[in-house]
Parts: C-alpha cells; sequence; structure tokens
C-alpha cells in the first residue's frame, strides 16, 4: 500500500500521553486505586450523568457507580500489571470491539504514562470519529497529571 492510501484509511486506534513525577508503580496505583479522586465529574464524564456517583476498578471492571447502589461496566479488564500496564475491554460502544490499554514507563523524573484505544475500526463512523479526534483522553490524562501535580 503506498502512503496515500494509507492516509487515505481511518486510523484505528487513539493514543495521547503525559509524564507525571512519580515512579511507575505509584502512577499505577494512583491511576487504578484512586481513579475516583482525579476523574472529573461532568455531564460528559459519565454514561448516566443523572445517577452517577463515583468510579473505581472492582471485581474486574471498571465501574460507574450509581446513587442507590446501582451501577455500570464500562469496561471488563483484560490485562492487570501493576506499575506495567492495564488494558480494558471497551464495554460502553457495544457495536464495536475496542481495547484501552494504559502503558507505565520510568523516565528521567518519572513515568510517561501512554493510552492507547484501538478498535475504533469496529464502530459506526461518526462515533469513531470523535474518538480519533482523541480530546477526551487528553482531558482524562491531563487531570491525571494535575491530580499529581
Amino acid at each position: 500500500m503506498n502512503d496515500d492510501k494509507q492516509a487515505e484509511r481511518p486510523r484505528d486506534s487513539v493514543r495521547t500521553q503525559v509524564t507525571v513525577a512519580v515512579d511507575p508503580a505509584t502512577a499505577f496505583r494512583v491511576f487504578t486505586d484512586e481513579i475516583d479522586s482525579w476523574y472529573v465529574r461532568g455531564p460528559h464524564s459519565w454514561v448516566d450523568p443523572a445517577r452517577a456517583v463515583g468510579i473505581g476498578f472492582e471485581d474486574g471492571f471498571l465501574r460507574e457507580r450509581w446513587a442507590g447502589g446501582g451501577h455500570v461496566d464500562t469496561g471488563r479488564v483484560l490485562i492487570w500489571e501493576p506499575g506495567r500496564r492495564l488494558v480494558w475491554a471497551d464495554l460502553i460502544h457495544r457495536t464495536g470491539a475496542m481495547e484501552v490499554e494504559v502503558c507505565f514507563t520510568a523516565v528521567e523524573g518519572g513515568t510517561e504514562v501512554c493510552l492507547e484505544h484501538r478498535g475504533l475500526d469496529t464502530l459506526p463512523p461518526p462515533v469513531a470519529g470523535r474518538i480519533r479526534l482523541g480530546y477526551s483522553w487528553q482531558i482524562a490524562l491531563g487531570w491525571f497529571a494535575r491530580f499529581l501535580g
């Protein structure tokens, strides 16, 4: 395939990254165990904004907790390697077959946290197009980095 045809093909994934000033084990622990502290609440942050009260990795799932005790599982954890990487299957877009991978790599002065959301070609084009813009993941990793200071 020549370069022109590759440029025309929709991207299968979107990637973003941030560097934080803690070691990989701490970055992983805060990303997972403290997600409810750094994940910013808002109408675009939740599956069900009217009922959402929190988020967490629980029982092998990324779970949005609702007032009154209910919840919705937004991801199923596939790989959990503390200090290295985390992969979950996206459960929000039922028509797609997507995964989100977050890798934690030691760099001078801290950890590079890379996030890749892949499988976008399995979604309807308008939905995939919005995700390909990558803004939501850039914003989320920005919240994470600001929380770590």
